[in-house]
């Protein structure tokens, strides 16, 4: 049963709102439309709401089941020929965007015609929200690869805190005319360190939440049992304790237990500056006065807003680094390597027995990314 087929079924009302709805646009051959002189348009430029490329495929050719051609040639993914009205053209997804291909190039009526789609667009929305709850049940999914731009961002705030703290050593860099000049310059770069560093913490432990959701392939997670978005939304600590198995892999422990001191440092400034519960709380003592309702044992792990000494920036770096390196000399290099070689990542069960084949020797590593790679570049320039 094809989608259509399903939906009409499943979904009668919706499918018949659709067909009400693009009634107008007629299904033509494309010898019609090339045999006529066309104007060019891309799609993303015009004055309404941009239409993505696969709805377009899914109205015409899934629902509508309009005549198309899929890959006529390099460059161009589909074509999909139409009547409109008195217009006649043609939509094609080409390496540069979606272009309309059109017999008239008249300002309103090009509008009426995207706004005809734009409202096609809500009824199939709504129509295509159960199948795809039904797919993301099942693992069909594909999440975009951002590991790359959010390493970068911690390492931006990481390098800025060195930068501070080398401005702040070399002092005979900046002659200062008295004492009260000095300490309002060293202020002033103290509470730099500060800001960057809960910055950094906070861009490290986003990284690394994402790299966890994209290391679950390489998990024995079953995703029918424990849907993915459920994950998702699972804090840092239990998706860590959750990738790593951490019950069965006790060598992890002592760098978690690190990284979680770490995490409540970031996890004070992501909520509005406050401890868990009633630890940034004072209480009114008669006779002593307002006094800490939680004493800290370690001072290193909280921030002052003013002074440098409550942050060990040196500390943070060397957990993170420690960290790391047992990372990429573990069972888990492999993986890792793999997702920061690809640009998205697929949980369907075809590419995870592939994925699972690609780390059992470095032999296979290796043909993986080759594959990958020569895949993505033709992909990329349509290369058919």
């Amino acid at each position: 049963m094809n989608i259509k087929e399903r939906i009409m079924i499943e979904q009668p009302k919706k499918f018949e709102n659709f067909k009400l709805c693009t009634r107008e646009f007629v299904n033509i051959k494309l010898e019609e439309v090339y045999s006529k002189e066309l104007c060019y348009s891309k799609v993303k430029q015009s004055d309404v709401n941009f239409i993505e490329p696969y709805m377009i495929y899914t109205i015409f050719v899934r629902l509508l089941e309009f005549d198309y051609r899929y890959k006529p040639m390099e460059k161009i993914l589909y074509e999909i020929p139409f009547k409109y009205k008195d217009i006649y053209g043609v939509f094609s997804m080409e390496k540069f965007g979606l272009r309309l291909s059109i017999t008239n190039n008249n300002e309103e009526l090009l509008k009426d015609l995207l706004k005809k789609l734009n409202s096609a667009c809500k009824i199939v929305e709504s129509i295509l929200k159960p199948l795809i709850t039904e797919v993301i049940a099942n693992g069909e999914i594909t999440i975009d690869n951002q590991t790359g731009i959010l390493r970068q961002r911690y390492l931006y705030f990481r390098n800025k805190v060195e930068e501070i703290y080398n401005e702040i050593e070399n002092n005979e860099d900046f002659p200062v005319r008295n004492l009260v000049d000095e300490l309002n310059r060293k202020m002033n770069l103290e509470k730099e360190v500060i800001f960057n560093t809960q910055a950094m913490l906070d861009a490290y432990f986003s990284f690394q939440e994402h790299l966890l959701i994209l290391l679950l392939p390489f998990t024995k997670v079953d995703y029918r049992v424990e849907p993915i978005p459920r994950i998702i939304n699972y804090n840092w600590s239990d998706k860590f304790k959750k990738i790593f198995d951490i019950n069965n892999n006790r060598n992890l422990l002592p760098y978690y237990e690190k990284l979680r001191e770490l995490k409540e440092i970031r996890n004070k400034y992501a909520h509005g500056g406050f401890e868990k519960e009633a630890g940034s709380l004072f209480a009114h003592i008669k006779g002593v006065g307002a006094i800490p309702v939680e004493v800290t044992s370690q001072p290193n792990e909280t921030f002052s807003l003013v002074l440098i000494r409550d942050v060990n920036y040196k500390e943070i770096c060397e957990v993170i680094d420690k960290f790391e390196k047992y990372l990429y000399n573990s069972e888990w290099k492999r993986a890792i390597k793999i997702v920061e070689f690809i640009t998205d990542m697929r949980f369907d069960t075809e590419y995870i027995s592939e994925l699972k084949m690609a780390i059992s020797s470095d032999e296979n590593l290796e043909y993986f990314l080759e594959k990958e790679s020569y895949i993505y570049e033709r992909t990329v320039n349509m290369e058919w």
